[in-house]
């Protein structure tokens, strides 16, 4: 199928300058960013505030291996915890039939395809998979037609810039990521996949881990006198929040 670019926004940088490397369309790409910029949080946070009594969908409950589900930091679990309902789908077959045997209401779905659940959700999360799929564009049209009106998208994605995968590069001569990931969605990049999926960046997180260790926390503190505890150097992860244009959390 055919992804059609939804041209209505006067907002898209199309709109400013058809090249896409002007320099009036990365001085908009950028002032955009920052306009939706929400801060730093701690992930796990992200996901239980983003949630919190609200009906939810969840993409991708099963994480890869079913093993992932019977840890105590499994997000499908988190989210449940949260929520005030939860039904979570996945592609990984094995993962659903034990999910289902245990009791959830989980379904064998492929979030990419354009299968209609027949229910509609406050909110849908889609927790790192954006980056493993090869049709983006159809993850969030399949999640935007799941919502209830005035509800929202939150996708969060690895972070291509964050220190460590910049060490790992300097050290290995290369960064290996995941060896699924088959792209990074910047805040730039996710501006244009909102658009071309009919959708609004309404939000952007910017999510790091929540050790207490003493170090981390000298760290942290070092960072915040320096200016930089919201640098994208230091967030490990994005944390998007789409919605339909005009339409708010």
């Amino acid at each position: 199928m055919v992804t059609q670019l939804v041209m209505s926004d006067t907002s898209h940088w199309r709109q400013i300058d058809p090249d896409p490397n002007g320099v009036a369309v990365r001085e908009h790409l950028l002032a955009t960013v920052r306009d939706v910029r929400r801060g730093t949080v701690v992930k796990t946070r992200m996901f239980e505030q983003f949630v919190a009594g609200r009906t939810t969908l969840d993409i991708g409950v099963v994480a890869h291996q079913v093993e992932r589900t019977r840890t105590s930091g499994w997000k499908h679990d988190l989210i449940r915890s949260s929520a005030s309902r939860t039904v979570g789908i996945d592609i990984v077959e094995e993962g659903v039939r034990e999910l289902v045997a245990r009791g959830y209401d989980v379904r064998l779905v492929d979030a990419t395809s354009d299968t209609d659940l027949g229910e509609r959700f406050e909110r849908v999360v889609i927790g790192d998979v954006i980056e493993h799929v090869d049709q983006p564009v159809r993850l969030l049209q399949f999640a935007e037609r799941h919502l209830a009106p005035g509800g929202a998208i939150l996708a969060s994605t690895p972070n291509p810039y964050f220190v460590g995968n910049i060490v790992a590069a300097v050290r290995d001569g290369t960064f290996v990521a995941n060896a699924e990931h088959v792209s990074w969605i910047t805040p730039t990049m996710a501006l244009e996949l909102a658009h071309r999926a009919g959708l609004e960046l309404q939000g952007i997180w910017q999510t790091q881990g929540e050790g207490a260790s003493r170090l981390r926390k000298v760290a942290l503190a070092l960072l915040q006198r320096a200016g930089q505890r919201d640098s994208e150097l230091f967030c490990t992860s994005y944390g998007y929040v789409f919605g339909r244009p005009g339409e708010s959390e």
